[in-house]
């Protein structure tokens, strides 16, 4: 009996399992060798990497929560700068833009949230084996965990892409209760069906619950429990108040911003962009109010009118 953690993505299963490291934790040595026996034929370029099964699992745990962390920090990040006028997209190409020697910086993307089974959980697992198997965990007393505030960081995601949405609505004087606002992008991965826990989830359900009309675009999913979900961009966006970005599917890079307003049909209608798909100023120069995470810049922009 061992342990072999997936380390696989999306789209990917087959190419990963084959060219990814292998992590193998058997209960026992022999079961720890029948295991790598088992595993070595598949991999064509990956290696295997040997331990104890609950290593192994820890492994798998803290693979995920560490991505969780780096997410985090970056959202953080994006949430500061839109508090001091600053894109976070410059800040992270100047931290990125540091290379040579010794130095990391390991820095992701910002964006609406974090979604998925794995990501959203793993946190917790790997919080609970310290405190069942560990005999004596050493730490601040009250305190939360770096990894557990991380996860409230990307929970809160979504409920600030909200309050993004009440920041534009106000901006021309309307209110959510009323409003119709468009999702685009259901599934939590881009260019994927995959719509497990969702950040539009979260994001819907805080609009409803304010009293929207609240329509969701898709191209990938099919279905979800609770949830009508549209395949036609059309239908979802005529006139719609708001336009939400929760998912970086190809077809949103391609939106074209009259053709958007044309079928809002609304003098200033909203675009919160959760994935930073659009060019702001273009949106921005037809008339559109814009607001967009991390974009210090120009979330505060001067709203155009025509006559």
């Amino acid at each position: 009996m061992a342990h072999a953690p997936e380390r696989v993505m999306v789209g990917r299963l087959l190419k990963n399992i084959r060219e990814h490291d292998r992590i193998v934790g058997g209960i026992n040595d022999a079961s720890t060798q029948r295991a790598v026996e088992f595993y070595a034929p598949v991999l064509t370029k990956g290696k295997i990497i040997k331990m104890t099964a609950t290593a192994a699992e820890v492994t798998k745990t803290a693979e995920n929560t560490f991505r969780d962390l780096q997410i985090a920090a970056v959202n953080q990040l994006a949430l500061y700068c839109e508090a001091m006028g600053v894109n976070v997209y410059d800040v992270r190409a100047g931290i990125d833009s540091l290379k040579g020697e010794g130095i990391t910086r390991a820095i992701l993307w910002p964006g609406a949230g974090v979604g998925g089974h794995c990501l959203t959980k793993d946190t917790y697992h790997l919080e609970r084996g310290a405190k069942v198997l560990g005999s004596h965990l050493d730490y601040p007393d009250g305190t939360d965990s770096i990894y557990v505030i991380a996860r409230k960081i990307n929970d809160f995601m979504p409920k600030h892409m909200h309050h993004l949405t009440l920041d534009a609505l106000g901006r021309i004087d309307k209110r959510l209760k009323g409003a119709k606002i468009a999702i685009l992008g259901w599934a939590f991965i881009n260019d994927s069906d995959d719509a497990r826990n969702p950040p539009s989830e979260s994001y819907r359900d805080l609009l409803v619950g304010g009293g929207a009309e609240v329509a969701v675009h898709d191209p990938y999913v099919l279905s979800y429990p609770g949830v009508e979900l549209n395949r036609e961009l059309e239908e979802v966006v005529k006139e719609a108040d708001c336009i939400s970005i929760m998912t970086a599917h190809r077809e949103y890079f391609k939106l074209d911003p009259e053709w958007m307003k044309r079928l809002t049909g609304q003098k200033n209608p909203i675009i919160v962009d959760g994935r930073n798909v659009i060019e702001p100023d273009k949106f921005i120069d037809v008339g559109f109010v814009y607001k967009g995470i991390g974009r210090g810049d120009k979330n505060g922009h001067d709203i155009r009118s025509f006559p």
